[in-house]
C-alpha cells in the first residue's frame, strides 16, 4: 500500500502551487494555464486553472462534443460566449 506522501503526490493539487504556463497568441489571446490532472492518478479528469490578463481571451470560440465544461471565477469578472451570446461572469 502506498505511503501518505505518495498518495498526496498522486491525488492532491493546490491552485496556489500550480505551475502556470504562459501562452500568447497576439493580439486577443493571452493566458497562464496549468492542467491540474496531469501527473495524478486521474484518467478522465479535465481540470485546468486559467489566469487571464484584463481584456484578453484564453481561446478562440469553440465547443466540445464529448465533454462538458464548467468555469469557476475565483477573482475578478469577465464574460463567457455561449451560443453566440456574451454572458457576464463574476467571482464565485
Amino acid at each position: 500500500m502506498p505511503d501518505a506522501a505518495t498518495l498526496a503526490q498522486r491525488l492532491i493539487r493546490n491552485l496556489d502551487d500550480a505551475e502556470l504556463e504562459h501562452r500568447v497568441r497576439a493580439p486577443l489571446y493571452e493566458s497562464r494555464t496549468a492542467r491540474l490532472g496531469t501527473g495524478t492518478a486521474a484518467r478522465k479528469l479535465g481540470a485546468t486553472v486559467v489566469v487571464l490578463p484584463p481584456g484578453k481571451r484564453a481561446w478562440p470560440y469553440h465547443l466540445h462534443h464529448a465533454e462538458e465544461e464548467m468555469f469557476v471565477v475565483l477573482e475578478g469578472s469577465g464574460s463567457g460566449r455561449v451560443a453566440g451570446e456574451l454572458l457576464p461572469l463574476k467571482k464565485g
